[in-house]
């Protein structure tokens, strides 16, 4: 049965010289099936363009998927490198992800998983990456 939530979507790039904080707080959805959670919400750029957004969670992976003004499917696979097409207003990248770290925990009805991968882009690394998902009940009130 499908819930509604609270995402946040907390992500952190390391470069050699800066830190590029991201932080997004968004209502959603969740359905669990399995021992697999699945997640969509929808975030607005400066533009007003929505991107849709779904999030598959494993214990050995994570999958995010998004269309509109930014397309992309990257998946993360603990211990692996995936590469991944990044289609922008502005043009395509391509994404390699070499995935260090997977932690997902459940408890007092709130999901979260912290991600932890190097990024490369078009070839050339560009930093070390954090990302950390909540998912928390909406209040019934």
């Amino acid at each position: 049965m499908k819930k509604n939530v609270v995402i946040t979507v907390r992500g952190l790039q390391r470069q050699v010289d800066e830190e590029e904080p991201v932080e997004v707080i968004s209502a959603g959805t969740y359905l669990r099936k399995d021992d697999i959670h699945y997640l969509s919400y929808e975030e607005a750029d400066e533009d007003g363009k929505i991107t849709k957004n779904r999030i598959k969670i494993t214990p050995e992976s994570i999958e995010m998927t998004k269309q509109g003004g930014i397309t992309t499917q990257m998946l993360f696979v603990r211990g692996q490198k995936q590469y991944a097409c990044y289609a922008t207003p502005f043009g395509d990248l391509t994404l390699g992800m070499t995935t260090k770290h997977i932690k997902v925990t459940e408890e007092n009805m709130q999901i979260s998983a912290a991600l932890r991968y190097d990024l490369e882009v078009n070839g050339t690394h560009m930093s070390e990456c954090e990302l950390d998902i909540e998912v928390k009940e909406c209040a019934v009130g």
